[in-house]
């Protein structure tokens, strides 16, 4: 999927931070010529076309920028962007990867100049704008980076076979919960058709994180009673053959296509790339991820996060480039690559649903999206906890088993994550 999973990188100490806004990256035009900013983006998903057409546009209006945007493999952008930092030679504008950048003071703040340019951040997706976790454009309050689109995780279901199983279409919003979704894919499942009833990944695929972390982020909970339970519902979808093993599917980037083919009754997946579920005929319909009962549903959110650096010599202009990008570039972006609006209120403008049942279920639910609770370096804090949920779907250990085991392994890593993360950050 194209959510940024980027793994969190240390950019640099305080001091570094003082050096970098001392010393600008980008020169200073001469009298007379246009004022350069420099933008550095993944290589990986919607350069094409849209970054043309976005560059072409915002020069157009602002025929004194000559804009110059450089692309980076994704795996490679945090240590090119490290080393430039390291070298005063960062770009003016970039794609924000973690809070780390926002804390450690390499970003501009934007708040100011969203009420300048009258953007209304109330109607755009909540999970973003809001502070939370690491794909928050918020940090304390602060607004440091806007988007052009809206990626999510949702649930697609086939309304055709709900209704031939006798099963009630979901309400977009609130979800069913992980226990109705393993008992609808066993009663979705037909064998002899070669379909199945549903795929999803690990429990953490789409439960809340506070399913397994206390609300401040401190205390690994993934042996409560709650955790455990989540653990014994998902193994079971694939222990009665309801779900695909990982050896015939990855739901992450499989999912869809089979959903697509009719093989699948319901996937929890990339809610973007639409029209080969549309033009195969499949009549679909989307709800937010499954959420054990009790616990505010939760599902990630991503878009293509663009801030000003701290050290740019041109931070006024480069703000007008965010403030084009989150506006105009959204229009951009769906026109050349068919993605949502990151602002709902555009998404509606534009048409985005084109009046499809799954489409409008999906702007349902991303108007409930929210920020998760914060775990630093969370990717390498939860690493025992894969482990785990591979002993369970393996049957050589209890769900209990493993995740009595796993849990101070976590918590050390959360404890070592968070002290990392304080001395760094403070």
């Amino acid at each position: 999927m194209r959510r940024l999973r980027l793994k969190v990188l240390l950019l640099a100490a305080a001091a570094l931070v003082a050096g970098a806004c001392a010393s600008g990256g980008t020169g200073t035009a001469g009298s007379g010529s246009k004022i350069p900013l420099s933008f550095w983006v993944f290589e990986e998903g919607g350069i094409g076309s849209f970054l043309v057409t976005l560059e072409k546009g915002f020069e157009a209006k602002y025929p004194n920028i000559d804009l110059s945007i450089t692309t980076y493999p994704e795996d490679n952008y945090g240590v090119k962007l490290q080393t430039a930092i390291a070298a005063h030679k960062a770009p003016d504008l970039v794609l924000v990867y973690g809070p780390e950048q926002m804390a450690q003071g390499f970003l501009l703040p934007l708040n100011k100049m969203v009420q300048q340019k009258g953007i209304h951040l109330s109607h755009y997706v909540p999970s973003i704008v809001h502070q939370g976790d690491d794909f928050s454009c918020n940090w304390k309050g602060k607004l440091y980076c806007l988007g052009s689109y809206a990626g999510s995780v949702q649930m697609l279901y086939n309304k055709d076979m709900f209704r031939a199983a006798g099963i009630p279409d979901p309400a977009p919003w609130p979800p069913m919960t992980p226990d109705q979704f393993v008992n609808y894919a066993c009663r979705l499942t037909d064998k002899a058709k070669g379909i199945w009833g549903g795929a999803a990944s690990d429990p953490l695929a789409y439960d809340p994180w506070e399913t397994f972390f206390s609300a401040n982020g401190r205390k690994a909970e993934f042996n409560s009673p709650r955790a455990i339970h989540e653990f014994e519902v998902l193994a079971s979808g694939y222990k009665r053959g309801c779900f695909p093993t990982s050896n015939v599917i990855d739901p992450w980037e499989q999912g869809r296509d089979f959903f697509a083919q009719g093989k699948l009754a319901m996937v929890v997946t990339d809610f973007q790339d639409l029209d080969k579920v549309e033009k195969a005929g499949i009549n679909y319909g989307s709800t937010a991820s499954p959420t054990p009962a009790g616990l505010n549903p939760y599902f990630f959110v991503w878009t293509d996060s663009t801030a000003v650096m701290a050290s740019s010599e041109h931070p006024d202009q480069a703000k007008d480039f965010i403030a084009y990008l989150a506006t105009t570039g959204q229009q951009i972006r769906y026109k050349t690559s068919g993605d949502m609006p990151l602002d709902l209120s555009i998404a509606k403008k534009v048409n985005w649903a084109h009046g499809i049942p799954g489409r409008e279920d999906g702007l349902k639910v991303l108007s409930h999206a929210r920020p998760s609770i914060f775990i630093p370096n969370r990717w390498d804090v939860i690493g025992p906890y894969y482990d785990a949920w591979g002993f369970v779907l393996s049957g050589q250990k209890t769900a209990k088993q493993a995740l009595d085991d796993a849990n101070p392994q976590i918590q050390e890593n959360l404890d070592k994550a968070w002290e990392t993360w304080e001395s760094q950050n403070s």
